[in-house]
């Protein structure tokens, strides 16, 4: 069993920012270490190679996506990652379709069936700027927000282990105490859905 955690909490320009997914990168991973379940770690403050993390992705049962929400979306530096990597051949597949039979269902291609993906979040807004009527995101609800995320990992095949995660409201009204208990809970949850092969 083997968990591939991508930290895309990156800092900011001044070097500000990125340490509570940084730390909750860490409670991930000690969480996964204490189930005896291995984990790999691309931390996207670094530099990272299109090869070992094609290796990472084929080698490993669970993808954990440890991110922020920047400007209604993600950090470039992400974006960056899953636009190379997420879209190499070696993992992504086909949109499913062929020229012979081009009315095949679009985004059926994939071949990763096996593996699970998770997604955990940061938030400047709050909640219920996401999830209430009448506020910022219409109630669209996290995973609604978190759709282009969902979709290219539908997209190659890959299914979610549980629900998303988020911390919100980090800037103007942290709780983060708090969040980091409710995260350590989550990861214990999670991690033995995983060890029984659970999914959602």
């Amino acid at each position: 069993m083997r968990v591939f955690v991508i930290n895309a909490g990156v800092k900011r320009p001044d070097g500000s920012g990125g340490w509570l997914n940084a730390e909750m990168t860490r409670m991930a991973k000690e969480a996964f270490e204490r189930r005896k379940i291995e984990s790999i770690i691309t931390d996207l403050n670094e530099k990272w190679d299109l090869e070992k993390e094609v290796e990472k992705v084929l080698g490993s049962d669970l993808l954990l996506v440890q991110i922020p929400i920047w400007a209604m979306s993600t950090p470039w530096q992400y974006t960056k990652w899953q636009d190379i990597v997420l879209t190499d051949s070696r993992v992504c597949g086909t949109d499913g379709r062929t020229r012979k039979d081009p009315n095949k269902l679009y985004g059926t291609g994939g071949f990763l069936t096996k593996k699970r993906y998770w997604i955990s979040t940061t938030w400047n807004a709050p909640e219920d700027a996401v999830c209430e009527p009448g506020q910022f995101f219409d109630a669209r609800g996290l995973e609604g927000v978190l759709m282009p995320l969902h979709k290219q990992f539908q997209y190659m095949g890959i299914k979610p282990l549980a629900p998303s995660f988020a911390i919100f409201d980090v800037y103007k009204n942290p709780t983060v105490e708090s969040d980091l208990l409710r995260w350590k809970s989550t990861l214990e949850v999670v991690t033995g859905k995983l060890l029984i092969g659970q999914t959602q």
